[in-house]
């Protein structure tokens, strides 16, 4: 576990440092600072519209009754790309628009997929699945209630001041 932490936090900024002295070197340092914002706003822009996409997709497979597990990654490789597109670097840069850009990201899906199959089948994954209960019984901090709160029910209290 700590070869990958170290690789992340130490190795990583230190080659994105490197890559972004280069490009500052070759095209200016203004123009350097101008290409990390524009990138960060395109890939703002790009990850919300590819986000957006998704959950109707989800939503759609939802009301059809059908489990979104595909749509679901997809969306996380969205966010892990906006994130990366929000963090200046070249490397993340890249990284982040392969994972926004519908064609990359159904490539790198594939890879996804196949690396959580093996991760389940070695045991290094699991699911698990928690159902939500609804308690009749009171805590002490409450007064008892005369019927129990069904599901889908949200119950408050208010007081008027003048």
């Amino acid at each position: 576990m700590f070869a990958p932490l170290f690789l992340l936090f130490t190795v990583v900024p230190a080659l994105e440092l490197y890559l972004l002295f280069k490009v500052g070197g070759t095209i200016g340092g203004f123009n350097t600072i101008l290409l990390i914002i524009a990138t960060g706003i395109i890939g703002a822009a790009l990850a919300k519209t590819q986000g957006l996409s998704i959950l109707a997709k989800i939503q759609q497979q939802l009301n059809q009754g059908q489990v979104p597990a595909d749509q679901i990654v997809q969306g996380l490789m969205v966010f892990a790309g906006g994130l990366l597109l929000l963090t200046p670097g070249i490397m993340t840069d890249i990284l982040g628009f392969s994972l926004v850009l519908p064609g990359t990201r159904h490539i790198l899906m594939i890879f996804v997929k196949q690396g959580l199959e093996q991760s389940i089948k070695n045991g290094n994954f699991q699911f698990q699945y928690a159902s939500h209960s609804y308690s009749t019984q009171s805590s002490d901090f409450e007064a008892p209630r005369e019927k129990p709160i069904q599901p889908g029910v949200f119950e408050a209290e208010y007081t008027e001041k003048d």
